[in-house]
């Protein structure tokens, strides 16, 4: 039985394809949250023929004292499956351990792996550099188990190894210790969050790149990072105004298409989120400004509310959404899900509901947005 596993795990990636090849393409970074499954469960056929999502499966905001029981895990994979289907995608954790235990001490990440096999969820598990040799080990189970190969996921701000070791070492290391070649695999170059006071440019970014890429013929390259804050507040957006925040993702991926690197990265973000899930009260909870993000060529437009939701009440959002539908670039209604459901409350058809029905317009709009930018070719 080793035997079959090892040999799939060398064959299926020469023609399991996460994302195709070519500049049309898109890998979208969304975290397993209400509003974003719901924007995926509503994508189009077109949309999705054009997209891989990256899913961040997220964990309680504190730590549990009890292990989690395995119909809980089941439950949040099961979630994902009902929103990805049977399309690729990859698979990825935040705010776990992929070794916290479950019921029986096996490993959550084992048995988030166990149920995606059940819902036959076409997942590629991602690898960090940092992942301790636990975790490394659970990666390897899958690769061997599933052979649709790895995601690497490399952090490129900050990734100086201790003891000295070259990018292209650390990264051959990390293929070595999952038993996966590199045509098996996809390298994720993850900037995370461009803040505005780090100045990254295409032409000094290129040769890291180049680099990177050079350690082998990877299965696919993505460029993934994003410009929206974790908090509107603190003066990103003033209560009761229309932001425009720039998408400095999509500037950085259009210089480095032009910049004559050896392999261009498929685009990437974050949709219309940070990062990292939410934790503080401004941009969570009682806290909470309301707010709906819209997606443009090169801002995102983001009217937002005064004060607390909680005190304020959802009906803000009928005018925050009558500031969108205003926009002479709103897309319309029968754009997508969410641009409906945009136009909806901004006539006073549909309910106001909560942020999270605002941040699933929002990535629903989004998600088609950068597919037909990019099959427009907008540099």
């Amino acid at each position: 039985m080793v035997t079959n596993t090892t040999q799939l795990s060398l064959t299926r990636p020469e023609w399991f394809q996460p994302v195709p090849a070519g500049a049309g393409h898109y890998v979208v970074a969304l975290q397993s949250l209400t509003g974003e499954r719901d924007a995926l469960a509503n994508a189009s056929v077109g949309t999705w023929a054009h997209l891989t999502p990256l899913i961040q499966i997220v964990g309680p905001r504190t730590a549990e004292k009890e292990p989690f029981t395995r119909k809980r895990v089941a439950g949040w994979v099961k979630r994902v499956s009902d929103a990805v289907g049977g399309h690729p995608c990859f698979l990825d954790i935040i705010r776990l351990k992929a070794t916290d235990p479950t019921e029986g001490e096996q490993p959550v990440l084992a048995v988030i792996h166990e149920a995606a096999r059940k819902r036959n969820l076409a997942f590629v598990p991602v690898l960090r550099l940092r992942d301790t040799k636990a975790t490394v080990g659970l990666i390897r189970e899958a690769t061997l188990a599933d052979g649709r190969g790895v995601a690497v996921r490399y952090p490129m701000l900050g990734t100086a190894s201790a003891d000295g070791r070259s990018p292209q070492t650390l990264l051959k290391e990390a293929l070595g210790a999952v038993s996966v070649e590199v045509n098996g695999a996809d390298l994720i170059l993850d900037f995370g969050f461009l803040s505005e006071d780090v100045e990254i440019h295409a032409e000094d970014l290129l040769p890291a790149v180049d680099n990177l890429i050079a350690v082998g013929e990877w299965r696919s390259v993505v460029l993934l990072a994003t410009a929206m804050h974790r908090s509107l507040g603190g003066g990103v957006v003033q209560e009761g105004t229309v932001g425009r925040l720039p998408r400095r993702e999509w500037q950085l991926w259009s210089a480095l298409r032009t910049s004559g690197a050896a392999r261009l990265p498929t685009y990437g973000d974050y949709a219309v989120q940070h990062p990292e899930p939410p934790s503080d009260g401004e941009s969570s909870g009682p806290g909470m400004r309301a707010n709906v993000r819209y997606t443009l060529d090169d801002v995102t437009v983001v009217p937002r509310g005064r004060g607390p939701l909680q005190q304020e009440g959802a009906e803000q959002y009928r005018g925050l959404c009558r500031q969108i539908t205003d926009e002479p670039q709103f897309a319309g209604p029968g754009f997508t899900w969410g641009d409906g459901l945009i136009d909806d409350c901004a006539n006073g058809m549909g309910e106001p509901g909560s942020q999270s029905r605002w941040r699933g317009a929002g990535t629903s709009h989004h998600l088609r947005h950068v597919v037909e930018q990019l099959a427009r070719g907008i540099r």
